[in-house]
């Protein structure tokens, strides 16, 4: 992830973006953040979503940002019967 420094921004501009990060419950970078990922990522993709997924969800979602994924999954070589408890005795 990338980070920004903003220098000389007005204060009247930076008080105006605090109280819109306490109307919305956030910090000020979280704030900013939100703003810059509405107004600049690509068409389709949901920040929030894809930055909370996590597991399966969150390899899904990149390879649909992406535009897909061509892959061929190679077969398994040991077949599970059953599902294995450890530490059972």
């Amino acid at each position: 992830m990338g980070s920004v420094t903003i220098r000389n921004l007005d204060d009247a501009v930076k008080e105006g973006a605090r109280l819109s990060a306490a109307k919305h419950g956030r910090s000020l970078e979280a704030e900013l953040r939100a703003l810059l990922e509405r107004t600049y990522a690509p068409a389709g993709i949901d920040a929030d979503h894809v930055r909370n997924a996590a597991g399966d969800d969150w390899v899904r979602d990149l390879i649909a940002i992406a535009g897909g994924a061509d892959m061929t999954l190679p077969p398994r070589l040991n077949k599970v019967s059953r599902r294995e408890t450890f530490g059972a005795d």
